[in-house]
């Protein structure tokens, strides 16, 4: 017995860690050297556990005291002391408990600069949107980072080492790319890179990837090592770029056209305006003045129409034309424009049938009747004998319907109407009556009047035209 007691402490004294003996009531009765100086610990025989530590501390070691000689197995927690931290493991001992410190500062540190750099990383992974991956050639084992998982919808329980979560999610007609970079990597060792899509595991939805993989040797072993960065939001980016460039070309070329087409609408008014005077200064029978004049009556019309779509198209492209809200019952705008196309029907043998009822609108008037001049004047210049206006609520909006019984308009032509420029094929006489932008003004003022423009139509029988608004 004494050899061993005197074996134990050579050990004590050797070891790098710290030891304490005491009886059941907190009593120390052994202490190795390395304790008596850190601790403190006087040259008595009635040291206590209470007088070396504060008070919270103390009933730490007497709550494991008591555990371990109740239950006579060890337990194991941690103190702090004088800014150092300690790993203590409580033994029994023959009634007694032995406190074994192992002083865990260091590594403590290290743990948690290295949480703390986990974390940085996560967060510069999850705000950038790049993953990091491994494969392990030799055991065929992957390591996915958590923005991995993220980025292919999925969570890391649900994912075994064994598997390709890449190969498996990649689309098809990518996965011949992705392979041949690889082999590429495998060959000559250099890193390589490319653009694929995946599809995400939690709800299907196409994520496009930028990938690149080169080659980590990690304890003499080969690994292939790549990041994954979702770079889905860029795509959608440049493809609305791209769209908005593909616009920009079109007004412009629209443009281009338009000032073309009115240069030549334009003139031939003008041209016949003062061709006609010319005539009217020769002309002495007063028949033919009234037709000249006429003559000159219409071309004045058409001129003013076509300055007065060139500044309506220019205001609404550059925002000049601008929503006015006023509180008005439209029933009165419906009878006011009902009482003035009478006048035109009549004129063209046209029945013309107007149905409203109250309803008080807070929108703007002035743009609503813009809408509707242009709905009617089309409806008169196409019908055979009918046009009907009416306004109307339904499933909680306001209708205002223009119907007539004309040519219609085909069915492959009713997407193209409301393009600027768009003259109907069928009516050939139409491109002498405007630049074919009216319907187009019609549908830019319904977008700032909150509303939408539809149309019905069958060709030989009718054409509906509505506007649709919120009350």
């Amino acid at each position: 017995m004494p050899k061993y007691k005197s074996i134990c402490d050579f050990l004590s004294e050797i070891s790098t860690n710290l030891f304490l003996e005491t009886n059941s009531r907190g009593q120390i009765t052994y202490a190795n050297s390395k304790a008596k100086i850190v601790f403190s610990i006087p040259q008595q025989d009635d040291v206590y556990i209470n007088n070396i530590f504060d008070s919270e501390t103390s009933l730490l070691f007497q709550r494991h005291s008591q555990n371990t000689l109740y239950q006579n197995y060890a337990e194991t927690f941690q103190i702090g002391y004088k800014q150092r931290f300690y790993n203590v493991v409580a033994y029994p001992q023959y009634g007694n408990v032995i406190f074994c410190f192992e002083d865990i500062t260091e590594r403590r540190q290290l743990s948690h600069l290295l949480y703390h750099t986990k974390q940085r990383l996560e967060f510069a992974e999850r705000t950038a949107q790049l993953g990091y991956w491994e494969l392990d050639l030799k055991h065929r084992r992957f390591y996915w980072s958590q923005e991995m998982f993220r980025i292919f919808g999925t969570e890391s329980d649900d994912i075994f080492s064994k598997k390709n979560l890449i190969r498996e999610q990649i689309l098809s007609e990518d996965l011949p790319l992705y392979k041949q970079k690889l082999t590429q990597l495998l060959k000559r060792q250099q890193t390589v890179e490319g653009q694929v899509r995946i599809r995400r595991i939690d709800n299907g939805e196409l994520v496009y990837c930028q990938f690149r993989a080169g080659m980590l040797n990690y304890q003499g072993t080969d690994q292939i090592a790549g990041t994954f960065q979702n770079i889905t939001p860029l795509i959608n980016i440049q493809k609305q770029l791209e769209e908005a460039r593909q616009t920009a070309d079109k007004l412009n070329m629209d443009k281009s056209y338009f000032l073309a087409q009115a240069s030549h609408d334009l003139r031939q008014p003008l041209q016949a305006l003062n061709l006609f005077v010319s005539l009217l200064e020769e002309k002495e029978d007063k028949t033919e003045q009234r037709n000249i004049i006429e003559k000159i009556k219409a071309s004045s019309d058409n001129l003013n129409r076509l300055l007065t779509n060139l500044l309506d198209i220019s205001k609404l492209d550059s925002g000049g034309m601008l929503f006015e809200r006023e509180t008005f019952n439209l029933q009165d705008l419906i009878q006011k424009l009902g009482q003035e196309y009478t006048i035109i029907a009549q004129e063209k043998n046209t029945q013309l049938k107007t149905k409203s009822e109250t309803i008080i609108l807070d929108s703007d008037a002035v743009l609503i009747e813009r809408v509707l001049r242009n709905f009617l004047s089309n409806a008169f210049k196409y019908t055979k004998d009918k046009v009907i206006l009416s306004c109307f609520r339904y499933h909680n909006k306001i209708v205002i319907r223009i119907l007539d019984n004309g040519i219609g308009i085909q069915q492959e032509e009713l997407k193209c109407i409301f393009d600027d420029f768009y003259q109907c094929r069928q009516d050939k006489s139409n491109r002498q009556k405007g630049a074919g932008l009216g319907l187009s003004i019609a549908k830019k003022i319904a977008g700032l009047l909150d509303g939408k423009i539809d149309v019905i139509s069958c060709p030989n029988r009718y054409t509906s035209f509505s506007l649709i608004l919120h009350p």
